[in-house]
């Protein structure tokens, strides 16, 4: 297929999806998931403090019954402006719910990666005639100068390794990158296209949100690999750092393996 008929068809599919990145087929309508359940609430703290416009808020649903804590489902958003109280509201799998089973849910509110606010105590929910609306009261985290992994994941420059199990194609012009910059911005690559956009990051949580993408047609290998990476950043609600690298997760199900480029 020719550059410019790639061009022409790059154009049509951003004309669809508007300014931000190219979005998928449309997911066919699912009856279970209109009916999925949720928890939900406001989330609060007593010192007179407010938050800033780079906080980020993680909502974590966790089965309590075993010695570790496992955790069924967990959201990450920003405060957008509000003030405590904070509305959220939190959906499960019923099919990961066991009544027999203990369930509490607790949130915390970092800037930058570090800890402003947390639970010290979590909420019971959904069984044993917990309620599924809570109040959480959260505390004010206390001060460490240890360096946490979402410090690292800001600023450096990372660079694609693998995508959905396969190793990464070259690129054209530019690797296939991100870089998570201060104050929720991102930048990058996909190998063909430079992307931007916002993301929110909070204790192992990550979200990314779209903002624009250029429009210049590749090979097919990197446009299909431009594709599959645009899922994967939508598709992303945890990421991991391992040495170098980061893994960007949903759920357990890993997407992407980013390496750190050596600093010169």
């Amino acid at each position: 297929m020719s550059g410019w008929r790639m061009y022409l068809i790059g154009i049509a599919i951003l004309g669809v999806s508007g300014p931000g990145w190219p979005r998928s087929s449309p997911p066919q309508s699912n009856p279970q998931t209109a009916a999925q359940p949720s928890i939900s609430g406001t989330i609060s703290y007593r010192e007179r403090i407010a938050l800033p416009p780079d906080a980020a808020i993680e909502v974590k649903l966790q089965d309590v019954s075993q010695a570790t804590p496992k955790t069924i489902a967990e959201s990450v958003f920003a405060p957008e402006g509000k003030q405590v109280p904070i509305p959220f509201q939190l959906s499960y799998n019923q099919a990961d719910i066991n009544p027999a089973h203990t369930y509490k849910v607790q949130a915390n509110i970092s800037v930058n990666g570090k800890p402003m606010f947390t639970s010290t105590t979590a909420e019971p929910v959904i069984t044993n005639g917990a309620p599924s609306q809570v109040s959480l009261m959260l505390q004010q985290a206390p001060a460490s100068s240890a360096p946490t992994s979402a410090t690292k994941l800001r600023g450096t420059h990372w660079v694609l390794a693998e995508l959905n199990g396969k190793p990464a194609e070259p690129g054209e012009g530019e690797t296939a990158h991100l870089v998570l910059h201060k104050k929720g911005r991102l930048s990058g690559s996909t190998g063909c296209n430079l992307l931007s956009g916002t993301y929110i990051a909070e204790q192992g949580a990550l979200q990314f949100t779209p903002a624009g993408m250029t429009m210049k047609a590749c090979s097919q290998p990197v446009m299909a690999q431009e594709q599959a990476l645009l899922a994967a950043l939508k598709a992303t609600n945890k990421y991991q750092i391992e040495g170098e690298t980061l893994e960007l997760l949903n759920g357990s199900q890993l997407l992407a393996k980013f390496q750190a480029k050596p600093t010169k």
